[in-house]
């Protein structure tokens, strides 16, 4: 892990990071950082997609059930009701 107290003290004494394990250290550490962030980025991409499908089909549910419920309305409404026609009331 890259000591940052040790990166501070390097650059304020001009000492550059020329040491090649010093190099390859800090290479892998961010390889793993790297690789860290992927694998986080791909369970949020996956559990995100998993509620995006799971709202997509809650969606066509209920997108299902307004058409079921319009089409009921509608077919009510051009059957004759049963009772009296309107205007005989008094007859």
């Amino acid at each position: 892990m890259l000591d940052y107290a040790e990166a501070e003290h390097s650059e304020a004494t001009g000492v550059e990071m020329s040491n090649p394990p010093d190099v390859q250290r800090t290479l892998d550490h961010c390889m793993l950082t790297i690789k860290g962030a992927a694998e986080a980025m791909a369970d949020d991409m996956h559990d995100a997609a998993m509620r995006l499908g799971a709202a997509g089909m809650m969606l066509a549910s209920a997108s299902n059930a307004v058409r079921r419920r319009a089409a009921q309305l509608t077919s009510g409404q051009t059957r004759p009701e049963p009772g009296p026609a309107p205007g005989a009331e008094g007859t």
